[in-house]
């Protein structure tokens, strides 16, 4: 299969590059169209009605086409890949289905981008392919290979087809009795250890996400103890150093992951470690620790920082697990757990099916993980009586 690579360049400043100036070299070699999906944006939009395939071989077509190029080089993706018509998942701009490599018989998942759409922007596209491109890590999705047309971007990437973790908070809670945990332990601590070692890989290479929520963490196979994956880098940013922040008009990701420096729009990396703590507060418990009837809601309780650990819902989660949510959701990012320090926390180290293994980069002093153990053995759960909290609908309790 013919990839089409992206060339080097900057991908702090791509987004506001001309055409030109990203593909100097563009040539257009042949147009299709086909129907499908466009990766999560800042801004949303209706689902778009699915197109039909309708193959374009218009040479003026293609030409005309070749100046709203994303990656410089049109291909079909029909003629290495066999589609599957049935749609796997939707969101709300399109649709993801299964192919099947026609050389190979290897099955994939193809996101198909609609580049009319007005929520997608050229050189964040171009962002994301390139950002994908990159990633190279077992929990994070394989890019598999790129086709574009004349409609639609293709992106081809590993197929996995044991849900988003989304949707097993959502069976468990429904199924848990009042007072048990939406996960136990055990399996919340392997799921948020996965998450960790991508976001490690990621930070280590200054990369972040910006959008870590349930919906975007998908398991492999439908098998209960199933690997996960990290999904969808369209909100994804490259930094220029461990230590600066990244400055920016937009505020990005999910209103109850979004972490208060992102609201202020000045931040770094540390901000997907504020979203991992919240995926452990839903994992724990079922609901976020962050609530509102609408955005607006939201982003003043998380600009608030303060929340609690409901009795009904947190009697039985351990010492430890709290403290992990508490060194998490700390509203001053300098406060809070790095992720090596997160990989390393007595709670991961207790209770995750792995050998956790410290390297350089990673590796905590001895005043960190003392001051970690004091305080697990020195500070006393915290928790907001139950009516209180239903009668507010906003945590009471600061960290």
């Amino acid at each position: 299969m013919t990839s089409n690579n992206i060339q080097p360049y900057d991908l702090s400043t791509i987004e506001n590059m001309t055409f030109d100036e990203v593909f100097p070299d563009n040539t257009a070699t042949k147009c299709t169209t086909r129907s499908g999906s466009i990766p999560y944006g800042e801004q949303q939009a209706d689902i778009p009605t699915l197109a039909p395939i309708s193959p374009c071989h218009s040479e003026t077509s293609s030409i005309s086409a070749a100046f709203n190029s994303i990656t410089g080089k049109f291909s079909d993706i029909e003629c290495k890949y066999d589609i599957d018509p049935q749609v796997l998942g939707s969101g709300y701009q399109g649709s993801v289905r299964e192919c099947i490599d026609r050389a190979t018989g290897e099955r994939y998942a193809v996101k198909s981008i609609q580049k009319s759409d007005p929520a997608v922007k050229p050189g964040g596209l171009a962002r994301e392919i390139a950002l994908l491109q990159e990633m190279k890590h077992r929990r994070i999705v394989r890019l598999v290979g790129v086709h574009e047309d004349a409609e639609y971007v293709h992106l081809v990437t590993d197929l996995c087809k044991g849900g988003e973790l989304f949707d097993k908070i959502l069976k468990n809670s429904s199924n848990t009795d009042n007072g048990a945990a939406c996960f136990a332990e055990d399996e919340a601590a392997n799921i948020i250890y996965q998450i960790l070692t991508a976001v490690s890989y990621m930070h280590k290479r200054g990369v972040s996400h910006r959008d870590l929520k349930p919906e975007n963490i998908i398991f492999e196979t439908a098998e209960e103890d199933s690997p996960i994956k990290i999904i969808d880098f369209g909100l994804a940013r490259k930094h220029n150093g461990s230590t600066k922040t990244h400055r920016t008009r937009s505020i990005a990701g999910t209103s109850y992951y979004i972490p208060p420096e992102v609201l202020r729009k000045n931040y770094s990396k540390s901000c997907d470690l504020w979203s991992v703590g919240v995926i452990v507060y839903v994992l724990l418990c079922g609901y976020p620790p962050f609530n509102g009837a609408n955005d607006s809601e939201v982003h003043a309780a998380v600009r608030r920082g303060r929340y609690c650990f409901p009795s009904t819902e947190w009697s039985g989660v351990s010492r430890q697990a709290r403290d992990f949510v508490r060194m998490l959701l700390k509203k001053d990012p300098k406060k809070r757990m790095t992720v090596g320090q997160a990989l390393n926390h007595p709670w991961i180290v207790k209770h995750a099916n792995t050998d956790v293994v410290v390297n350089d980069e990673n590796r905590q002093d001895n005043s960190t993980v003392e001051s970690v153990q004091k305080e697990l053995s020195e500070r006393n759960s915290i928790f907001c009586p139950d009516v209180l909290q239903e009668k507010l609908r906003i945590p009471l309790v600061d960290l």
